[in-house]
């Protein structure tokens, strides 16, 4: 179901799953009505058989004959995914709720509702969600991979570039974050450094299907290499005969120009009355007293808007939005954003200080922050931000690169820049950036001014 987490983890209930799998048929059979637990493994079964419906009538029947079952938390998290699949959003979080409350340790609901969130737009709650998903479970980079490719086609480059190296601390040889990386590379033109991400995946994993598509796609971009673009194509047919991207490929192979969209967010078509009409039924929905939906379609909205391209309609609905929903962090976000992409600091800056006087932890307000009060060269303000993210987020290598770029090439404060350079060079020794420390530190002790004699 969605490809998302059921909770039948190695070290999760896979056995527990069996053993009422095993007991379905006596189940079916009896004569007497079904004891909650016969129900809740009557419902499971139903579900991995495509009969949502009827696996989610099974396993309301067994919570509300035994709420406080053992298998009360697993219950909830299918009950959660059910009611996913049928497009019930509502009831799918209230359901995935329950099952953390229930088993706060568990990963499979805190990984689930982070994915719901970010489908549903809300980055603010959905990215959070992950995160503590992924500190559930330090063995685990399913969330920080979906963190990573979630950002990456939504142009949060540096967030997803942050999170692929942290699956690489979990998992040094990982294909996935190799390759995650070298999209993001990709996508920033810097080709050499994404050829050598991509050729990293394939030493670690070999005849790995995207980092070949994506070689594929690099060279195709490199005038004289039609060739080696077209060889790589043809490795990933046969790795991935029928992949999703195995049409685009055989269409290149043919020389068909094909538009690169391996990585790309899938904006609709009509990308701008999609959202019109989304903004509309938040109207309605907020008219009819039901505020949670509307908040939930104004995001929706607000994404379509964005993927679009169409600035004026993002616009003139983030300024109805910032009145109704004024007191979230996600409309205050998106709209500090969208003022910082029309190059109107100032405003950002008000609208992201508004954010951060509501959470004044959320890393994402904290780096937009930074960068708007850097453009307005309010560099005392950025740097107090970019240290709170560094505190906030001791992984995030974004921060403290740009924070040692503030110290030392803003505020000309030498040492505080090449202590904060050679923090990065020793806490990211992975990160291309580490080769550019010598020459940072060396530029930098050059531009110092010496102190003056004694008296």
């Amino acid at each position: 179901m969605r490809g998302l987490e059921t909770g039948d983890r190695e070290q999760g209930t896979g056995g527990r799953k069996s053993v009422a799998l095993g007991l379905l048929a006596l189940l079916l059979a009896g004569c007497r009505p079904a004891a909650p637990d016969q129900e809740f493994a009557a419902g499971v079964a139903l579900l991995a058989k495509g009969d949502v419906a009827g696996g989610q009538a099974r396993l309301e029947a067994a919570l509300e004959r035994k709420p406080e079952a053992p298998f009360a938390a697993e219950a909830h998290n299918w009950l959660g995914l059910a009611n996913w699949e049928l497009g019930q959003t509502a009831e799918a979080i209230v359901h995935f709720e329950g099952a953390s409350k229930l088993d706060p340790a568990a990963f499979a609901p805190v990984y689930n509702l982070g994915c719901l969130c970010l489908e549903q737009g809300d980055m603010s709650r959905g990215i959070p969600l992950l995160r503590r998903a992924a500190d559930l479970d330090p063995n685990d980079v399913q969330a920080l991979l979906r963190i990573g490719d979630w950002t990456t086609r939504n142009g949060r480059w540096d967030l997803a570039r942050r999170m692929y190296f942290e699956v690489q601390k979990r998992e040094a040889q990982n294909a996935a974050a190799l390759t995650g990386l070298g999209r993001v590379a990709l996508l920033e033109n810097n080709l050499p450094q994404a050829e050598t991400f991509f050729m990293q995946a394939l030493e670690n994993r070999k005849d790995y299907p995207p980092a070949l598509y994506n070689l594929g796609v690099l060279h195709a971009q490199t005038e004289g290499h039609g060739q080696q673009a077209n060889e790589y194509f043809r490795q990933y047919l046969q790795a991935a005969p029928k992949g999703a991207r195995a049409a685009a490929a055989s269409d290149r192979i043919g020389g068909r120009a094909i538009e690169q969209t391996s990585f790309q967010a899938q904006a609709s078509t009509q990308p701008k009355m999609t959202a019109g009409v989304l903004w509309t039924q938040a109207r309605e929905a907020l008219d009819g007293g039901d505020r949670d939906e509307a908040y939930v379609k104004t995001l929706r909205a607000l994404e379509l808007a964005r993927g679009g391209g169409d600035s004026a309609q993002t616009g003139e609905i983030l300024k109805r939005a910032l009145e109704v929903f004024g007191d979230r962090v996600p409309v205050l976000l998106e709209a500090g954003e969208h003022e910082m992409r029309q190059s109107r600091p100032q405003e950002a800056q008000a609208l992201l200080l508004r954010a951060q006087a509501l959470e004044p932890g959320n890393p994402m307000v904290l780096l937009d922050l930074a960068r708007a009060s850097s453009t307005l060269e309010e560099y005392d303000t950025t740097v107090i931000s970019l240290r709170q993210l560094v505190q906030v987020e001791p992984g995030n290598a974004d921060a403290l690169w740009e924070l040692a770029a503030t110290y030392g090439e803003k505020l000309g404060m030498t040492g505080k820049g090449v202590g904060a350079y050679r923090d990065f060079e020793r806490l990211f020794p992975a990160d291309p950036r580490a080769a550019e420390v010598p020459a940072k530190i060396q530029a930098l002790e050059a531009d110092a001014q010496p102190l003056p004699p004694l008296p």
